[in-house]
């Protein structure tokens, strides 16, 4: 299923937009490869094991070991 939608650009990322075009075929397709591309980033990111400890075990106060001091070992088993 594909979804029509529809943007306003300023004139200067008008005309980025118009000149990458020219080298890889229409506007549209243009877009549809740069939200490919971000899209591939956040899968990236979601895969790098630093944004996963940071995100899934954040630092906290205490006199415990917490997870900015134990980093290397949780990561990389040092």
């Amino acid at each position: 299923m594909r979804h029509r939608t529809q943007l306003y650009l300023d004139e200067a990322q008008y005309a980025w937009l118009k000149r990458r075009a020219g080298e890889r075929g229409s506007i549209a397709g243009v877009v549809r490869e740069l939200v490919d591309e971000a899209r591939s980033r956040r899968r990236a990111d979601a895969d790098d094991p630093l944004v996963r400890h940071l995100l899934h075990e954040p630092p906290t106060d205490g006199t415990e070991q917490t997870s900015v001091t134990t980093l290397d070992e949780d990561l990389y088993g040092l």
